[in-house]
């Protein structure tokens, strides 16, 4: 198995993992326990431990191909082993003739095929500081020189062709013998690495360099770990030094800028620890003095602790009981890791990972928050810009089926600063997964689920168990795929059963505020109805590493005195979500989606019985057929999925809401039939609207449902006022429902990139929330929607550009800059374009952009692409300097008047200067005349002067620019 560096430990499953047998073989009521198979392995563990080949071949049944068993011990038992260890991971019933030697067995009568079995080994062996983690598949049989078990379990001199077919305990063999084996994998290179003891060096003058690093001591000692060769790989150095780090990217400036107050960001330190690939320690570290020097014991404690910190955060694999030491990976040849002890800053880690897109990055340890995250050039000269996160994931999910039950348990939760309590559900789930592999020949690949859930089993449909680890702190599960050669494009169907006690997630598309709803304590007490959201960050279910869009199949199963709700058409034999009825019983619920979605999620809240629910027609699902104007749009080239004409609206709420519901089921099919006119298309054929109770409005939008917050009573805390908020519009109730239900479109049938592009659903939902405000309530709330978007995007543009995405804010820990920027600027962005182009022009670019990228993951590149088509001009520009660039335009404006030639009219000449590199955007002029009505008109401002002439309609009295705040500017 080859591994990838990561900078958070990894661990074996171990003997957690359960047998995979009960819904595929006839023969699992016969399968033995593990614990049967222990003095098999501990044989095995004792002959790997003494290196004795001959103690292997022992274990061998008379019937094996005994060439190939040798070979194999020749091979694996070798001297010189310090310590080993033998785990059984899981057992399954084989078929005869899976191999030549144990078709040959079951052909000369020396074994039958019921008695075959095939088990999975795990061994690590220790020789000195090297590891090695091996997987072995052995098929054992019965040993017929040991007695069988009766069926009270008393041994039984039978043979072991005798007594009739197995039953529970009973016929079982006291002892087995291996008729075949294979290697199936191995994780090599393992390092339990420590300081050399009692050597430092002078480490004055030391010099680390990375990419736009510069590390340089003064004075200090510098101690080594190396390699079973001799090789420097590891680093620790105390004494007196200076970080020094200046980004390349001018966005990457910016924060440090708001960090440090400087573009480079420099530091006194006092301590590092650095690790790299040993074949590169020269190229990255300049130690100008290599001769030993005597060392204080003192001096070397303290470089020994702070190793011991600092090896197990990077590289590392823990081994659970596998072993006691600390191993770790060797790094990749372009890898690097330096954590540098700061006063002003704290422990400031620095990682080079060459096998990420942005391989770049700075941040701080606690907390942690990062500070930089780029390509480095190399990287970027590759990839580009415009880069997806796809591009890095060696497999595309098709479909999901998913079994899973939810029972609420409390969460006591340990931290460095406090003890929480928290809420969550023991999930136990099953997940049948079918993806395809880009990749010819891949050995691995890595799935997400949450560290809280623990892995029972992995199997291959068709093949069997599968050799899996856990990468721990990072919510990752990498599986070990069968060795044999296979084409790129081979399918394969994963069977993952997992069980942990899971504390939901909060809404984090369009959440206001800092307050966590997840501790018990904020809920007024007998107002508030408990639920429990797992969707895309909580990681409830095996899953692709990145969002991915696939159909599904989810069988949910929802504890007594909740419903559920979950991402897909609920099928027509689904109970009713309220619990109204049957409230002291779980209930199961089933979910298609049969349209892509880009990850599942599922709400459990003790939804209450709408009144009049089946009578009266204001409180039930609704049948909303939609007419397009846009009928052509379904034979578009490239369209994905299929097209509807017509959804199925539902609104469910607790019982604090329910006076609510019959409102808003007429908003959400107003809002649904607004939208669906303007893109001509609606993408899901169902839509769930959940109300919901929380602490601060706002709410979420997976696929296929939308859950949206109504505001509790709140208690008197400062940090829960949330009307001063980037998107929270008091003169527009209805905006969140409408960003809500935007999302539907943008953000889900309509994915993003990679986070930095996170601003074409949240711009956009933003936007479209703001047309809606249009089209219920005219002109002038749309205006004051704009203005308030601008302000807040004036207020906050300096704290980075729109394409910094979700890291905005992190530095300042001000989570308003977030929505501000990419929600309100993002949005000012597009009315910008919008008012650049024309509407005709804005609108059918929406249009053909949802076409052409419908189930798919959009990039700013796709958006300009489409919009430079449709416009006939280039937009890159345009699109340069608003999303990629933090500054605004500084203008001046002037204008004059000047007599026409000939019979033409007066013309008054708008000039507008930019200093500075300029943009390009539209604003207002309005023209205010003596005793005539005043005229407004929008100039395309762009270079560093534009001047446009306007025939005068009378005799002018002066002219305003930028009236109506629709211009992302301040003019002087």
């Amino acid at each position: 198995m080859t591994q990838t560096p990561t900078h958070r430990p990894v661990t074996t499953a171990g003997c957690a993992i359960a047998v995979w047998l009960a819904a595929t073989s006839p023969l699992s009521a016969q399968t033995p326990q593990l614990v049967e198979f222990e003095p098999l392995v501990e044989r095995l563990e004792a002959a790997v431990r003494g290196g004795d080949s001959e103690a292997y071949l022992a274990l061998v049944a008379d019937g094996a191909d005994q060439a190939a068993a040798r070979a194999f011990a020749i091979r694996t038992f070798r001297a010189g082993v310090d310590a080993a260890v033998a785990r059984p991971l899981f057992v399954r019933p084989a078929d005869a003739g899976d191999s030549a030697e144990t078709g040959a067995a079951v052909a000369a009568g020396t074994e039958t095929p019921s008695e075959r079995y095939e088990l999975m080994v795990e061994v690590f062996v220790e020789r000195g500081i090297t590891g090695e983690l091996r997987t072995w598949h052995i098929d054992v049989v019965p040993d017929p020189a040991t007695p069988r078990r009766t069926a009270g379990g008393a041994p039984d001199n039978r043979p072991p062709d005798g007594g009739g077919p197995a039953t529970g305990d009973a016929d079982r063999p006291v002892g087995w013998r291996i008729l075949g084996q294979e290697q199936v994998d191995v994780v090599d290179g393992l390092l339990s690495l420590s300081l050399k003891p009692g050597v430092a060096y002078d480490a004055a003058n030391l010099v680390l360099v990375g990419e736009d690093l510069n590390l340089r001591m003064s004075s200090g000692s510098a101690f080594v770990a190396e390699t079973a060769e001799g090789l420097v790989t590891a680093l620790v150095v105390l004494g007196d030094g200076v970080f020094s780090f200046t980004p390349g990217p001018e966005a990457e400036r910016g924060q440090v800028r708001l960090l440090s107050g400087r573009e480079t960001l420099e530091t006194e330190m006092s301590a590092a620890y650095v690790r790299v690939n040993p074949r590169s320690f020269a190229s990255n570290v300049s130690l100008a003095s290599q001769v030993e020097r005597p060392v204080s014991q003192e001096d070397f404690e303290r470089a020994e602790a702070l190793f011991e910190e600092f090896v197990a955060l990077s590289f590392a694999v823990d081994l659970g009981d596998l072993s006691e030491r600390t191993w770790s990976l060797t790094p990749s040849q372009d890898d690097l890791i330096a954590e540098v002890v700061t006063e002003e800053y704290g422990t400031l880690t620095y990682a080079r990972a060459s096998g990420q897109p942005e391989d770049v990055t700075l941040y701080t340890r606690d907390p942690e928050r990062i500070i930089s995250l780029y390509p480095s050039a190399e990287k970027l000269a590759v990839q580009g810009r415009y880069y997806s996160e796809d591009d890095n994931v060696a497999y595309d999910v098709l479909d999901y089926r998913i079994t899973a039950t939810f029972e609420p348990q409390g969460i006591i939760r340990e931290s460095l600063r406090a003890r929480t309590r928290l809420r969550g559900c023991v999930i136990e789930g099953r997940a049948r997964i079918a993806v395809r592999v880009k990749e010819a020949n891949r050995s691995t690949l890595t799935f997400r689920l949450s560290d809280d859930l623990e892995v029972l089993s992995v199997s291959l449909v068709d093949f069997g168990p599968l050799l899996h680890l856990r990468m721990r702190g990072r919510d990752n599960l990498v599986v070990s795929l069968p060795t044999d050669n296979r084409p790129a494009g081979t399918e394969f169907v994963f069977d993952i059963t997992y069980r942990g006690l899971l504390p939901p997630q909060e809404p984090d598309e369009n959440w206001i505020g800092r307050w966590n709803p997840l501790v018990d304590t904020p809920y007024p007490r007998g107002v508030a109805a408990h639920r429990y959201i797992y969707s895309n960050s909580s990681y409830w279910y095996p899953q692709s590493t990145v969002s991915d869009y696939a159909t599904a199949t989810m069988d949910l199963t929802a504890p007594a005195g909740f419903g559920l709700v979950a991402s897909g058409t609920p099928d027509a034999a689904n109970p009713q979500v309220d619990i109204g009825q049957g409230a002291d019983e779980p209930r199961s619920y089933r979910f298609v989606t049969l349209q892509p979605a880009r990850y599942l999620s599922v709400i459990l809240s003790p939804f209450a019985p709408t009144e009049g629910r089946g009578d009266d027609a204001q409180t039930r699902p609704r049948e909303i057929p939609l007419a397009f104007a846009d009928s052509e749009a379904e034979d578009a080239p490239g369209r994905a999925g299929v097209t509807y004409d017509g959804v199925l609206l539902t609104v469910e709420s607790t019982r604090r809401t329910l006076s609510r519901v019959a409102d808003r089921y007429d908003d959400a099919e107003d809002i649904l039939r607004f939208y669906a006119s303007l893109i001509g298309d609606l993408p899901y054929p169902t839509f769930t609207l959940l109300l919901s109770d929380s602490l601060l409005p706002g709410g979420h939008s997976p696929a296929y449902f939308a859950i949206l917050n109504q505001a509790l009573p709140q208690p008197a805390r400062n940090e829960l006022r949330w009307q001063a908020d980037p998107v929270a519009f008091s003169n527009y109730p209805a905006f969140f429902l409408a960003h809500e239900v935007a999302h539907q479109w943008w953000g889900q049938a309509v994915g993003w990139k990679n986070y930095h592009e996170q601003w074409l659903s949240e711009g956009l939902a933003q936007y479209f929330a703001a047309l809606y405000a249009e089209h219920v309530h005219g002109s002038q709330v749309f205006e004051d929607v704009v203005e308030q978007m601008r302000d807040w995007s004036l207020r906050h543009s300096d704290q980075g550009p729109v394409y910094l995405g979700r890291r905005l804010g992190r530095i300042t820990d001000e989570p308003r800059v977030f929505r501000a920027v990419v929600y309100n600027k993002g949005a000012m962005v597009l009315h910008m374009l919008r008012r650049t182009v024309g509407d005709a022009t804005f609108f059918e670019g929406l249009r053909q952009f949802y076409r052409e990228m419908r189930f798919r993951k959009a990039g700013t590149d796709d958006l300009i692409r489409v919009f430079e088509a449709v416009a006939g001009r280039s937009l890159t520009q345009f699109f340069e300097r608003w999303i990629h660039d933090a500054d605004l335009p500084d203008v001046t404006f002037s204008y004059r008047t000047e007599r026409g030639a000939g019979d033409a009219s007066d013309e008054a000449v708008l000039r507008f200067v930019q200093r500075g590199t300029p943009f390009e955007f539209p604003v207002t002029a309005t023209l205010r005349y003596r005793g005539a009505p005043a005229e407004r008109i929008v100039v395309l401002v762009a270079g560093e002067v534009t001047e446009h002439r306007v025939p005068l309609r009378g005799e002018l009295r002066d002219v305003a620019v930028n009236q109506d705040r629709a211009a992302l500017a301040e003019i002087e």
